[in-house]
């Protein structure tokens, strides 16, 4: 579904030889239909830049990326909207504050249709936000006039989840997405999240600062470190993973693709 070829990206904010930054260095990656990838690495080890090369927020220097086969290395991010779905950490981001969550929900429905200056409301999708929002569990369903800026958090997030996956996105990225949220409504809205990719059978690459919730969501783990892939692993190798090895892994930074046990 989404393939990395040879891709690089440095920064020079200055101009300066001693200021340039390498982001990412050389990564080639490959995520099968269906993966759910955790991404972990420190403070400038590559993981946002990864992302925004992805959704194409930045050019890569060098590389190609490709989703579901298309080349897509040259598209803007606007223009590669339509294969992507992505949920910030920001609970403010993703959404329109001041509009409701049933225009909300409409407005991400008819993201990839064209536009026309018919009326977009109707009540088989009215019908359908109700359904999808029952199924969070948050009592949202029987509020779907009220604006989304007086919404908590986490009942935001859960709204922009939603929103990134109502068409079923080639790609969901999940950008830190529960950073912003108390650890009980975090646990909360990581389990919504397995839930919904497992039920759609989303490919789904998900960064995280927690070693624990690396671990335990998805089926394969990838950790990066001075714009490179330190360790990359999947089903077995990686439900043995425990929070030493990588943290073994954090300290040593060797170049190695399998689990340390």
């Amino acid at each position: 579904m989404l393939q990395i070829k040879h891709v690089s990206k440095t920064f020079n904010l200055t101009g300066n030889k001693e200021d340039l930054r390498v982001a990412l260095d050389d990564v080639s990656l490959k995520i099968e239909k269906g993966e759910f990838v955790t991404v972990i690495g420190g403070n400038g080890s590559g993981k946002s830049t990864l992302m925004n090369i992805i959704s194409g927020v930045f050019p890569p220097d060098q590389g190609k990326v490709l989703i579901d086969g298309k080349d897509v290395s040259n598209l803007l991010e606007y223009q590669r909207a339509k294969y992507l779905g992505r949920v910030f950490q920001d609970p403010s981001m993703g959404t329109a504050p001041m509009m409701s969550i049933l225009e909300n929900l409409e407005i991400a429905y008819r993201r990839d249709k064209k536009k026309t200056l018919k009326w977009g409301f109707s009540k088989d999708h009215e019908d359908l936000y109700i359904k999808k929002l029952k199924s969070l569990n948050l009592g949202l369903e029987t509020r779907l006039n009220q604006k989304v800026g007086l919404l908590s958090g986490g009942q935001r997030q859960a709204i922009t989840l939603l929103m990134a996956t109502l068409k079923k996105p080639k790609l969901l990225l999940l950008d830190e997405h529960t950073a912003a949220l108390d650890p009980k409504t975090s646990k909360i809205f990581l389990d919504l999240t397995e839930d919904i990719v497992k039920e759609n059978k989303l490919t789904t690459i998900m960064i995280t600062h927690n070693m624990k919730d690396a671990i335990k969501y998805g089926n394969r783990l990838i950790m990066l470190s001075n714009g490179k892939i330190i360790l990359d692993v999947k089903g077995p190798e990686k439900a043995k993973l425990t929070i030493e090895d990588l943290l073994h892994k954090f300290e040593n930074d060797e170049d190695i693709s399998i689990p340390l046990v």
